[in-house]
C-alpha cells in the first residue's frame, strides 16, 4: 500500500469517528503504520497514523496482545533509536513518532496493567538512550510538521515515573539523565522541551521515593555560575536552560499544595542561580 492510498483509508476512518474496517482489519493496518510512521508528511504521520493508532489503543480495538506486540516492535533500535546520533535528517521523524507511540501505550499500561515487567524495562532502557543520544532540538520543521523527539522522549518518561512497577534505581537514573539533558546544549532550547523535561522531575519528587540527599546531589550539577559580563554564550545559554527547568519543576509542585518540602528543594536550587 502506498501513502496516497493509506491516507485516503486512515482519512475516512478519522472522519467515520475512528471505527475500523473489515479490510484492512487493524492488525493488518499496524504493518502499514511501521512502514510509514516517520512519514515527513505531517498529516499522514500524526493526524492521521498517530492518531488512529492511539485511538485504536485507547478503545480497546487493539487487544492486550496486539497493543504488547506494537510495543515489542517498536522498542526495536529501527524504529526508537533509528538514526540515532544525526542531526539535522529526516530519521528524527522516526524516533518522534516512535515516542509518542509508546506514550500512548505507556499512558495505557497505567490503566490496565497489562504490559509485562521486562517490556516496560525495555521501553525505559531505549527511552533512557534516546534521551541521552538525541542531538536534534528541532521543533517545527518547515514543510514537514514537527519534530519535538525530545520533548516526545521527556513524555514517555513523565508516566513511566508515575508506574508502581518503576524501582529506584531507574527512577534515579531518569533524574540524572533528565539533568543532564538540561545542561548538554550550548544554546536556548528552541521550543517548550523545558516545560516538558521538568514535568518527570516533579512527579519523582512528588513520588518521595528517592532520599532528598538524592535529589539533592543531582541538582547540585545544575548549579552554573550566574550571569556576569563578558561570559561566553554558550554559558550563559546554559544558565537560562536551567533556571528555566527549576521554576517549571517549581511551578509544577505549586498545583500540590502540601508538598512545601519538595518546592523549598527546588527553591534553594533556584536561588543559587541568582545573579551576585
Amino acid at each position: 500500500m502506498n501513502e496516497h492510498r493509506l491516507k485516503n483509508l486512515l482519512r475516512s476512518i478519522v472522519d467515520n469517528d475512528f471505527e475500523p474496517l473489515d479490510s484492512p482489519n487493524p492488525r493488518e493496518f499496524a504493518l502499514h503504520f511501521y512502514k510509514f510512521l516517520g512519514s515527513t508528511d505531517a498529516e499522514l504521520r500524526d493526524e492521521l497514523i498517530f492518531s488512529v493508532m492511539a485511538n485504536w489503543i485507547y478503545r480497546g480495538v487493539y487487544t492486550q496482545e496486539d497493543i504488547y506486540k506494537i510495543a515489542e516492535t517498536l522498542v526495536q533500535d529501527e524504529y526508537i533509536l533509528n538514526g540515532i546520533g544525526q542531526n539535522n535528517d529526516d530519521s528524527v521523524f522516526v524516533r518522534s513518532a516512535t515516542a509518542l507511540q509508546l506514550w500512548a501505550i505507556v499512558v495505557t499500561q497505567k490503566k490496565k496493567n497489562f504490559i509485562p515487567f521486562n517490556v516496560i524495562g525495555t521501553i525505559f532502557e531505549k527511552t533512557i538512550r534516546l534521551l541521552q543520544e538525541e542531538v536534534d532540538y528541532r521543533t517545527y520543521v518547515p514543510d514537514k510538521g514537527w519534530a519535538n523527539s525530545i520533548s516526545h522522549t521527556a513524555n514517555i518518561l513523565l508516566e513511566l515515573v508515575q508506574l508502581p512497577e518503576m524501582k529506584k534505581p531507574w527512577i534515579l537514573m531518569i533524574l540524572n539523565s533528565i539533568c543532564d539533558k538540561v545542561l548538554h546544549p550550548d544554546f536556548r532550547f528552541p521550543g517548550d522541551e523545558i516545560d516538558h523535561l521538568a514535568a518527570p522531575v516533579a512527579e519523582i519528587l512528588l513520588r518521595e521515593i528517592l532520599l532528598e540527599e538524592e535529589i539533592l546531589s543531582c541538582f547540585e550539577k545544575l548549579k552554573i555560575q550566574p550571569h556576569f559580563h563578558g561570559q561566553k554564550p554558550e554559558n550563559f545559554f546554559r544558565l537560562i536552560n536551567v533556571r528555566n527547568f527549576m521554576r517549571a519543576v517549581y511551578f509544577y509542585l505549586l498545583d500540590v499544595p502540601d508538598k512545601r518540602r519538595q518546592r523549598d528543594i527546588v527553591l534553594l536550587a533556584l536561588q543559587e542561580l541568582k545573579p551576585r
